[in-house]
């Protein structure tokens, strides 16, 4: 029991190509840090019962907070960084969502 996924097995579900978050539009080019990057992967979420979501949440959050991107909104790193921050069925559940589900960090 310990190890089944957080949410109902029992629906059938068809992979989207594409991303369910859609990343606003950003005036700047810029470059995610190697070592933001390594701490979000350091802090993934893996969907299993034992795993508290909120717990990983707040750590995201913790960790997103300490980079700032020049003239770039936080919520644009956040949904950037999101999907590196979850493994096995997290990021399965994230996949198999449709396209363009997620528009906002307060929808995600």
């Amino acid at each position: 029991m310990d190890d089944e996924p957080i949410w109902d097995v029992d629906r059938v579900v068809a992979l989207t190509p594409s991303s369910a978050i859609t990343i606003p539009e950003t005036t700047n080019e810029f470059v995610i840090k190697g070592n933001h990057l390594t701490l979000i992967k350091g802090n993934q979420l893996d969907g299993r019962t034992k795993t508290d979501p909120h717990k990983h949440i707040h750590e995201f959050l913790r960790i997103c907070d300490m980079f700032k991107y020049r003239d770039t909104k936080n919520e644009v790193v956040r949904l950037m960084m999101f999907p590196w921050s979850l493994t096995g069925e997290a990021k399965t559940w994230l996949d198999e969502l449709n396209e363009g589900t997620i528009d906002t960090w307060d929808e995600l």
